[in-house]
């Protein structure tokens, strides 16, 4: 099988130095080329492509429509394509539906609920041209085939990841009182803000994202026991391990919002709190790998964070029952294996044998 990575941001030479120097986590990208020996297409890829439709779609549909459109235009020469979101796998499905291409298509979908992505199952009919469509949460799962009347069989629901060699606990001095979050789509750190004020704590927000350019700002002026600012993954890792108690309050959706720090939370042994928004679940179990809390309800988030803190060994008990969460469901490694494993489903289901 001649496999085809087509991935939503830029994966070049100086990402895999930071990696190889301990300065970033693995990417599943990186990993799930080498198990496949695959190829991988990316927006670097769309920056140097000559190919008048790459540079329209680029310039009209932006950055990820453009992988989709490369990735189509070498369709004969794979047997396999595996995309890394429904950016780049509805469009890629649309126009696969109009060749004869001999090639599966698995494609992972953070959130299919906003309209103009149903559109593409309801009015395009993209399903027919997506072999396994993966998904984080029951409320994606239950949407694709309830609601999309996409096959169950071809539907997947498996657990998001963390490198849990990159992030695992250490021997940092945890500081007391010290609470972290992180993190930037739909973050609701003013909740956050409200809960903790004249709490004889201190907070850091590390308001950002890898994968976000724009920058996140407070609202407004910070209480004294609150800083804020944007760390590299590896200040973050440093962060995490000195925390005493992690946060990630989240604003009420359908998306499993937050999914990538609270796993990475996790797998440092932190105890988390977070928001139990209508995306946010299947991954905490609430009171023994995660603290779950009301979406915006900063009275609710007082009243966890203060009796967390007032009960050391429970946040520890949380911690390890997190970690061991972490390696057993959700580490990078077996998430590649259930990758490779469902794009093979995949092509089996196009191509039986």
């Amino acid at each position: 099988m001649r496999p085809l990575i087509l991935a939503a941001g830029r994966f070049d030479d100086a990402l895999k130095t930071r990696i190889a120097q301990g300065r970033e986590p693995r990417l599943d990208v990186f990993e799930l080329a080498d198990a496949l020996g695959a190829t991988v297409l990316d927006f670097g890829n769309v920056d140097r492509s000559t190919s008048p439709a790459v540079k329209l779609a680029a310039r009209t549909a932006g950055a990820s429509a453009a992988v989709a459109v490369l990735g189509f235009q070498q369709r004969t020469q794979f047997d396999a394509m595996f995309t890394t979101g429904e950016d780049i796998g509805l469009p890629l499905a649309a126009l696969l539906k109009t060749s004869q291409a001999g090639c599966s298509h698995t494609m992972i979908a953070h959130t299919l609920y906003p309209a103009k992505k149903r559109a593409f199952f309801t009015l395009g009919g993209v399903g027919s041209r997506i072999d396994r469509i993966l998904v984080y949460s029951t409320a994606e799962e239950r949407l694709a085939i309830d609601e999309l009347h996409v096959p169950a069989r071809q539907v997947e629901r498996l657990y998001y990841h963390a490198d849990e060699k990159f992030f695992r606990p250490d021997d940092s001095a945890v500081e007391p009182g010290l609470i972290c979050a992180a993190g930037q789509l739909l973050r609701d750190y003013d909740c956050l803000i409200a809960a903790v004020r004249d709490l004889p704590v201190r907070v850091q927000i590390a308001a950002g994202s890898p994968w976000i350019e724009s920058k996140l700002e407070p609202g407004a002026a910070l209480p004294h026991n609150v800083s804020w600012g944007k760390l590299d993954r590896f200040d973050l890792r440093n962060l995490y391990a000195r925390s005493e108690l992690a946060v990630v309050p989240i604003k009420q959706n359908k998306y499993q919002t937050g999914i990538a720090t609270i796993l990475e939370m996790m797998a440092m042994g932190k105890c988390v709190v977070a928001s139990k928004t209508e995306g946010q679940t299947d991954t905490i179990v609430d009171g023994v790998t995660g603290v779950y809390v009301p979406p915006g309800d900063p009275a609710a988030l007082r009243q966890a964070i203060e009796g967390l803190l007032a009960n050391p060994d429970r946040i520890r008990d949380i911690g390890r029952a997190a970690r061991k969460f972490i390696e057993k469901e959700a580490g990078l490694d077996l998430f590649v294996e259930r990758i490779k494993r469902a794009i093979a489903t995949g092509h089996a289901t196009r191509f039986p044998s």
